[in-house]
């Protein structure tokens, strides 16, 4: 689409954003604007309570009803990979527990039902979104759509949808249901000012590969629909009214582009293999069952982080153990046999389960959580443990252990394992008696111990998120101190390769699940420390077995020697970077 006459007089603006989903688009803006509510404009008084309440749960019924209706035109479209996501919606509007809060708000404060819904879903918001965790920040806007939703069913109030020309979407915050109404066809990219990459909008932009961005200047107040723009979501940019000579250059970016995706795209089945025969195998990090998909399309040779939290978090009980097995079982059968690394419960930090009376810490993340929170709370451990174990009838389930720090940890989880075990033995519940136990390794009192800790378990996983912020005494979300979080510092190779070495002596199997897999600079260095597996987001898979693909090991190993004899990240980076730049080919390959 040429750009107008009109657009080209205008001045040229160019901002960063924050790639969620890689791509590049150009076209017309079309402004998405729902009607917004303040609490200022709600009435408070009312004249009945009983009036109130069947407003509220009229309300409800019709936003169920319209989320079914759009989980039904999903699934036509896009089969069944979006089923979960509606379904965890409906679940949090149909729940008893959700629904009488609203409903004693009402009746204790003699308020309207707007009024009620907007105050207990703006108090739900903001829980998460204390939340350090980026997935649980995420969940905010799950809860600000419901709360939209809820308020536009009690007003009346319709949404429109209708897209005339393929554009460019802007908006504050889109839901899925949102994205699933517009017409794909005539959908070129999202921007938007709030989200994340684990946001529902972005999981549904991932699947149905949609450039998509985050900026954080209220862009979607900012452009008019007349404006024409241009979205680079592999390195994180928007522009506005661009100049002919900006079209002419991101047009050629854009073929190269294009050329370069479908050369990865093609080339994702072929194995991680180096240059000199090592197979390396490259497994995918997931949350969700339709996340299966994009395992599948991305070559992987399995799932290698399998986050069990989001099944706790997403309602406001705690799930059962068919509710797990059934979703553990599907998991097992949809992945054909392939192998899954199935983390327990990894709750405490910030990551708060409703239903338990979490302790105030001063330092919640070197307290109450993951491991130390399950032995403690026996029963939900057993509970999921159950599941587990049931549904692992293929035999490509494994259990993986978080946040281990010492040794009486793994001998009482194995201990649990083995009552729980005993029990389906006893009630003729069929089960996979021999599921293998692993543990992270993302605390450094586990790498130094990881000798002893290799000779009780069937696996081990590096964490290099957890492993370098502790290691560091870095928290990487506080942003005064964020550059120093580097999981290439000298003191965190060497935990990882004293890890390596003790994984190897006794016989069993090291992976590597943190962010650090993702990065293609590192790859060398992984694999010269010795890791011959690691586990990423699906959608980086393709371009890190590329990356593998143009490694030498025993170049990648003298590269390792030298770097663990520097004494600085720094150091470390620049001769990391220089050996990437000259010794893996086509780097531009994997923009």
């Amino acid at each position: 689409m040429k750009k107008t006459n009109n657009s080209l007089e205008q001045k040229e603006v160019s901002l960063e954003a924050v790639p969620i989903v890689p791509g590049m688009a150009m076209g017309p803006v079309f402004q998405f604007r729902r009607l917004s509510f303040n609490i200022e404009d709600l009435d408070y008084d009312i004249n009945s309570v009983k009036t109130e309440i069947h407003r509220f749960r009229s309300a409800c019924k019709k936003t169920a009803q319209m989320l079914r209706k759009t989980q039904e035109m999903s699934s036509t479209i896009y089969d069944d990979q979006f089923r979960e996501i509606f379904e965890s919606q409906v679940a949090l509007i149909e729940d008893n527990i959700f629904l009488q809060e609203i409903e004693n708000r009402i009746t204790q404060n003699q308020c309207s039902a707007a009024y009620a819904v907007f105050t207990v879903f703006h108090e739900k918001m903001d829980h998460f979104m204390s939340m350090e965790n980026e997935y649980f920040r995420d969940r905010a806007l799950d809860i600000q759509d419901l709360k939209h939703k809820i308020l536009h069913a009690i007003f009346g109030i319709g949404t429109e949808y209708q897209i005339s020309v393929p554009s460019v979407i802007f908006a504050d915050y889109l839901s899925p249901s949102d994205t699933i109404h517009f017409n794909r066809n005539l959908i070129l990219a999202i921007v938007t000012d709030t989200g994340g990459k684990t946001s529902h909008a972005a999981i549904v932009a991932r699947s149905l590969n949609l450039p998509y961005v985050i900026n954080d200047k209220n862009l979607s107040k900012i452009v008019q629909q007349k404006d024409f723009v241009i979205i680079d979501s592999y390195v994180g940019r928007v522009i506005i009214n661009p100049l002919e000579k900006t079209l002419q250059s991101y047009r050629k970016l854009k073929k190269k582009y294009t050329t370069i995706e479908s050369k990865l795209k093609k080339e994702s089945a072929l194995p991680a293999t180096t240059i000199d025969g090592v197979n390396v195998d490259v497994y995918a990090n997931v949350e969700f069952l339709h996340e299966i998909s994009d395992v599948i399309s991305s070559g992987a040779s399995g799932i290698g982080l399998f986050r069990t939290e989001g099944i706790f978090l997403e309602k406001d009980k705690l799930p059962g153990e068919e509710e797990q097995y059934q979703i553990y079982r599907r998991f097992s059968e949809e992945m054909q046999g392939m192998p899954i690394l199935l983390r327990t419960l990894d709750a405490g930090g910030d990551k708060i389960l409703r239903d338990i009376d979490h302790p105030q810490e001063q330092n919640p993340f070197l307290g109450w959580r993951a491991i130390r929170f399950c032995i403690d709370e026996k029963d939900i451990f057993k509970t999921q443990l159950r599941a587990i174990l049931r549904a692992n009838i293929l035999g490509n389930i494994q259990i993986l252990i978080p946040m281990i720090s010492c040794l009486g940890e793994i001998r009482e989880t194995k201990k649990i394992i083995e009552e729980v075990s005993q029990e389906l033995l006893s009630e003729g519940k069929e089960f996979f008696p021999d599921t293998e136990m692993g543990i992270m390794v993302e605390i450094p009192s586990a790498a130094l111990m990881s000798d002893m800790f290799a000779r009780e378990v069937d696996f081990m996983s590096i964490g290099t998120n957890d492993l370098t912020q502790y290691t560091l005494a870095v928290d990487r979300t506080n942003q005064k101190i964020a550059r120093l979080f580097n999981d290439m510092h000298p003191a965190v190779l060497r935990l990882m390769q004293i890890t390596i070495i003790n994984a190897r002596k006794n016989g069993i199997e090291v992976s590597l699940c943190g962010e650090m897999a993702a990065n293609p600079e590192a790859i060398p260095v992984l694999l010269g420390l010795g890791l011959r597996k690691l586990s990423i987001s699906p959608f980086m898979i393709p371009r890190i077995k590329k990356v593998i693909r143009m490694c030498n090991i025993s170049e990648c190993e003298a590269l390792v020697e030298q770097l663990l004899t520097l004494p600085s990240s720094l150091e470390v980076d620049e001769k990391a970077q220089l050996f990437y730049n000259s010794k893996v080919s086509n780097s531009n390959l994997l923009l």
